[in-house]
């Protein structure tokens, strides 16, 4: 698990990813195959939307803008997995365990329909943190910038949860659709640099 210190003029945030997980399932011996689930808008994180909502969205744009910067094609947004993914973090936040949940299984589940392959990325800190310092953080991790780079990938879900006790928690779940007109997801690493969006700004809980 990679941690950092971010020194803020209040106290030092102690910040933390753990690397990424990446799984798919064998179409084949899986019997039906679902329809791919259909692009979706995501939230519009406006300044009158929650804080969590505003931080996803933020999140949710710096990695189109690093896709984008990259010649990679973008990732749409998915509600299945932004529900996975909030839901996630705000199990990690309620039992302070901060690893990776079983991909295989969700793939497998009713809850979400239509996707391959699935990466999760994780992020917490112990205080209020921009958007910015979240997405700089997994981009300047190889195991994160994994996910976030992968040309294999055409699906994202964002989901943040600020707790009560000021700490921040968040994840990213990827997904590739049954059909994807993508490349295979890959397994080699991007290089850190062009980083597009490099700024420790954007909205906070």
């Amino acid at each position: 698990m990679h941690r950092s210190a971010l020194l803020t003029p209040l106290a030092a945030v102690l910040i933390g990813c753990t690397g990424c997980a990446v799984v798919s399932t064998d179409v084949a011996a899986g019997g039906a195959v679902a329809t791919a689930p259909a692009s979706q808008s995501p939230p519009a994180g406006g300044t009158g939307a929650p804080a969590e909502e505003q931080v996803a969205r933020a999140v949710f744009d710096r990695v189109n803008a690093e896709r984008e910067e990259r010649g990679l094609g973008p990732v749409s947004w998915n509600d299945d997995l932004a529900a996975v993914a909030r839901g996630w973090s705000q199990e990690m936040s309620e039992t302070g365990r901060f690893e990776h949940q079983d991909l295989q299984q969700v793939l497998q589940s009713d809850r979400v329909s239509g996707f391959t392959a699935m990466g999760e990325n994780l992020f917490r800190s112990t205080g209020p943190v921009p958007a910015g310092t979240i997405h700089a953080g997994w981009m300047r991790s190889d195991e994160h910038r994994v996910n976030v780079l992968n040309p294999g990938f055409d699906r994202l879900g964002v989901g943040v949860f600020c707790a009560a006790d000021g700490s921040v928690w968040a994840t990213q779940e990827f997904g590739r659709t049954t059909g994807a007109d993508r490349p295979a997801v890959a397994s080699t690493t991007p290089p850190v640099e062009p980083i597009a969006r490099p700024e420790d700004d954007g909205p906070t809980c």
